[in-house]
C-alpha cells in the first residue's frame, strides 16, 4: 500500500488569544502549499482516503489536498491525527477503512516525523517542513521497517532519495 504523509501548512503564530486546535493557515501557507499539491498530482497520486487531524491548520490542507488531487473519496476527519499520532493509531485507521490501496494522513510535527523514521527505520527522527508530503510504499501491516522511500516534495524540490543516503 502506499503511504502519504503531510504535514500541514504553514500556520498563524500561536497566540495567547486564539486556541491552538483554531489556528488557520497564513495566505503564504495556502498558496505554497496549493503549488507543493499541485506538482504531488503530476506525481500521480490517488489516495483512496484521505484522513486529518481535527485541528484547523490540517483540515484546511486537506481540503487543499482533495481539491488539487481531485479526490472523489472521502476526506475523514480523525481525532486520532491530533497531536499524539503514532503507529498503533495508523493501523487502526486503516484497519477501519478497509486496507485502502493508498491512504494520505494530514497532521502535525513531531509525530509525523517520528512515525516516517519508524516506518522507514530512520535513526534520529524524519522531520517534516510545513506542506510537506511524503511518499512511502508499506506493506499491509504498516509495521516498523515496513516502508520504502518513494519521494518527498516539501516545496523546496522533490527528493527521489531517501535525504542523508549514500548514493550507491
Amino acid at each position: 500500500m502506499k503511504l502519504f504523509l503531510v504535514r500541514h501548512a504553514e500556520a498563524v503564530e500561536r497566540s495567547g488569544t486564539t486556541p491552538d486546535a483554531s489556528r488557520c493557515l497564513t495566505t503564504k501557507g495556502r498558496l505554497a502549499f496549493r503549488k507543493i499539491a499541485r506538482r504531488v498530482r503530476r506525481a500521480g497520486i490517488a489516495p483512496d482516503v484521505i484522513f486529518t487531524s481535527p485541528l484547523l491548520r490540517a483540515v484546511q490542507t486537506a481540503e487543499i489536498l482533495a481539491e488539487r488531487l481531485e479526490h472523489e473519496g472521502p476526506v475523514v476527519v480523525a481525532r486520532e491525527l491530533s497531536p499524539g499520532f503514532d503507529l498503533r493509531a495508523l493501523r487502526a485507521l486503516l484497519s477501519d477503512s478497509g486496507s485502502p490501496a493508498e491512504a494520505a494522513f494530514v497532521g502535525h510535527e513531531p509525530d509525523l516525523g517520528d512515525l516516517a523514521a519508524m516506518l522507514l527505520e530512520v535513526p534520529g527522527g524524519f522531520p517534516l517542513r510545513k506542506g510537506a508530503v511524503l511518499a512511502m510504499e508499506a506493506d499491509g501491516s504498516a509495521r516498523k521497517g515496513s516502508a520504502k522511500f518513494l519521494w518527498m516534495e516539501d516545496g523546496k524540490g522533490t527528493a527521489t532519495r531517501l535525504p542523508g543516503a549514500s548514493r550507491k
